[in-house]
């Protein structure tokens, strides 16, 4: 029987895969999802987008104190492996308001809340559509 711990965990990385795995842009994806212990996992995904650009996705989830605690870095580049943006939580900006979160851009750095992965799909998207047009 799955503990309240390993339910939540499973519900989250289900969540990420489903969402990549029916998103009608995506051309490619190698998905997969590492239980490290009962009370953490990680999830790593290469997915490959329709003009093919790349989005590398990592979690590191851990359940603590009836929480779900996420270490996360979305990187996403252009079809010769530019740098889009990249959202991490990485605890090298303390100053900022949003810290540990924060995005990456090609202009340097801003203040970033950690999106989910619809947002995240959804920023993708807006990129993709615009470099179409």
């Amino acid at each position: 029987m799955l503990k309240r711990s390993d339910k939540m965990i499973e519900k989250h990385l289900d969540e990420i895969d489903r969402v990549i795995k029916d998103d009608s842009l995506v051309f490619y994806s190698d998905i997969q999802k590492v239980y490290t212990s009962p009370n953490s996992a990680y999830i790593k995904a290469k997915v490959r987008f329709i003009d093919n650009s790349l989005l590398n996705l990592f979690q590191h989830v851990c359940f603590e104190e009836s929480k779900l605690i996420i270490n996360y870095r979305y990187h996403y580049m252009d079809s010769k492996n530019n740098l889009i943006f990249r959202y991490d939580n990485a605890p090298h900006y303390p100053s900022i308001s949003t810290f540990p979160h924060h995005k990456h851009i090609l202009s340097g750095m801003i203040e970033s809340e950690m999106p989910n992965i619809e947002n995240l799909i959804t920023e993708i998207h807006k990129h993709i559509i615009r470099s179409i047009i």
